[in-house]
């Protein structure tokens, strides 16, 4: 594994040399993780990797993670600060140290202000540049490795989804159903990341969150569920009605099934997230539910739940074999009901393969 994380960083260092970048500067989180294999949670204490371009590189750590907890990574060079010191200054001088030759250093977005701030005003002659293309350019081609993971995180999901759904009673509730999804997905061998469950009006809510609200016959259920594998994420969205479906209901629910179909036997490689995002949109539009799909198409999924690429009108970044994201159309009627039927796929060399496989259908 050591190896893997080693080659990231390798492949990088040739991209930041030809754009006259120095090196990459990372802080907790995602990325700190995909090119060191070290994950350590962001807080008030900092902990930062510098990958050198024309050298050593290394990580800056608090003393109480001097053991990077028990993981291990190819960088040799672990530099620790006391509670007592100021980490930005001894940040900065070991920056310094290396002799940035070209005076710029690379960094991507969600890098916390305070810290980069203080961090400059310390950094005479360098500045910061943004990266994230760079990097996520190389994220969003996962490795057969990474597919896996999220192959058996998407299994996990699939699994407790239909859990959830065979334990649909009068009387149950949202909290109860959230609760079973995220013990079956631990039970096996998954991080749970979020089980919401969602009945009747809120299910109209895209980002709504489970309550006690208690389950009745003609209620819509919704539930959008993820988990992780080697911190690699799923994520899944079915929606069915618990007893017999309206017209209305039947109606909207055939549409989002349709528009979910329709994109995914459309995509491939070359068809820009754009695209993807009418493919769907124009299904629903054309039944005269476009103005409730209030959300882009789909995102992209790996170390992160939401991460490039976007498949967003307008994109023109163009899909490429080995990107994993979702396909989630949804129509939602405010203080009604909402349906959104959402899969994780994989582009492939020549179409769009679906990572998560729990059954479609209105019916739970």
């Amino acid at each position: 594994m050591i190896d893997l994380f080693k080659a990231r960083c390798d492949e990088i260092v040739g991209k930041l040399e030809g754009e006259d970048i120095d090196g990459l500067l990372l802080f907790p989180g995602a990325n700190l993780y995909y090119f060191t294999g070290v994950n350590i949670g962001l807080s008030e204490r900092l902990t930062a990797a510098y990958i050198n371009v024309n050298g050593d590189s290394f990580m800056l750590v608090p003393k109480l993670e001097e053991e990077l907890r028990g993981q291990r990574t190819w960088i040799g060079r672990i530099e620790v600060w006391e509670e007592d010191e100021d980490a930005i200054e001894i940040l900065s001088k070991l920056i310094i140290e290396c002799k940035p030759r070209f005076g710029v250093i690379g960094l991507c977005e969600d890098a916390p202000w305070g810290w980069v701030n203080r961090l400059q005003s310390k950094l005479d002659g360098v500045h910061f540049i943004d990266v994230s293309n760079i990097v996520y350019g190389m994220r969003m081609i996962k490795s057969e490795w990474e597919l896996e993971n999220i192959r058996r995180a998407c299994e996990i999901s699939d699994r407790a989804v239909e859990t959830v759904f065979q334990s649909l009673s009068e009387g149950v509730t949202e909290l109860e159903l959230s609760h079973i999804c995220a013990s079956r997905m631990r039970e096996l061998g998954a991080t749970p990341q979020f089980s919401t469950v969602l009945f009747g009006a809120k299910s109209a809510l895209p980002h709504g969150y489970s309550g006690v609200s208690k389950l009745r016959r003609g209620d819509v259920v919704l539930i959008d569920a993820g988990c992780s594998v080697n911190g690699y994420f799923s994520d899944i969205t079915r929606t069915v009605v618990f007893g017999s479906p309206s017209d209305l209901q039947s109606r909207v629910w055939e549409i989002v099934y349709k528009a979910n179909r329709y994109a995914i036997s459309k995509i491939k490689p070359g068809v820009t997230c754009g695209e993807a995002d009418f493919f769907a949109r124009s299904i629903i539009e054309d039944e005269g539910f476009g103005k409730y799909f209030t959300h882009r198409l789909g995102h992209g999924v790996g170390l992160q739940v939401h991460e490039p690429p976007y498949l967003v009108k307008g994109s023109g970044l163009e899909l490429k074999p080995g990107m994993v994201f979702t396909v989630e159309p949804g129509i939602y009627l405010r203080g009604e009901f909402g349906v959104r039927i959402e899969d994780t796929v994989v582009c492939t060399e020549d179409g769009c393969v679906s990572l998560t496989g729990f059954k479609r259908s209105i019916t739970p």
